[in-house]
């Protein structure tokens, strides 16, 4: 990587943690761009140019380790048993011990809001095609549990692996929602939401 790269990686990166600590003390709303400029110590127009807006600011905290956070699902879940029960509830896990160990609950908040708030802009496009990308995972690991035998063949992988996904993430967002629910916690109430879910399956089949 040549110098210039360099420099537009250290600067990147000194945009994004700036900003992370101003919208810890003040605020999404509160924060300009010319205040998250001047903690970083480049210009507010080299801050547009990296990334537009302050909710594309949010995004890059959210997205730039995306790819870590994949890779590390495909990983651990497929040292898991067969048990969809214990799958699903080790990608829940997995998913905010990450976010806690990237951001804390008051920015995952903003970037809820902010991607509520901006529905079909870029920053909501973006973060709901990362949330495909994430429903993915486990839709592989449906599919995988099929061809093990595992599964019957008859399970819709595609719908199945979406459904508890979105069941993971509505959890997730009452998890950053509130400072009295902890990780145990959350992780408890969406056990008994697949264990309530799958018993019902079993007792209509």
């Amino acid at each position: 990587m040549g110098l210039r790269e360099r420099q537009k990686e250290d600067r990147q990166r000194r945009i994004v943690e700036s900003a992370r600590k101003l919208f810890l003390k003040q605020g999404f709303e509160k924060t300009t761009i010319e205040a998250i400029a001047d903690a970083s110590g480049v210009s507010g127009v080299t801050v547009h140019k990296y990334y537009g807006t302050k909710a594309g600011i949010l995004l890059a905290m959210v997205t730039q380790s995306d790819a870590q956070l994949i890779d590390r699902l495909d990983r651990e879940l497929a040292q898991e048993s067969g048990n969809l029960i214990e799958i699903a509830a080790k990608f829940a896990s997995t998913i905010v011990d990450h976010a806690m160990s990237n951001l804390e609950k008051e920015i995952w908040r903003q970037v809820i809001s902010a991607v509520t708030l901006n529905g079909g802009s870029p920053l909501s496009q973006t973060y709901f095609e990362l949330d495909q990308e994430l429903a993915q995972v486990l839709v592989r690991r449906i599919k995988a549990l099929q061809e093990a035998g595992d599964l019957p063949p008859s399970v819709d992988a595609e719908g199945l692996g979406k459904a508890m996904f979105h069941l993971q993430n509505a959890r997730f967002i009452q998890f950053i929602s509130s400072d009295d629910i902890n990780s145990d916690e959350i992780a408890r109430r969406f056990r008994r939401d697949l264990e309530a879910l799958f018993s019902l399956h079993i007792a209509t089949s």
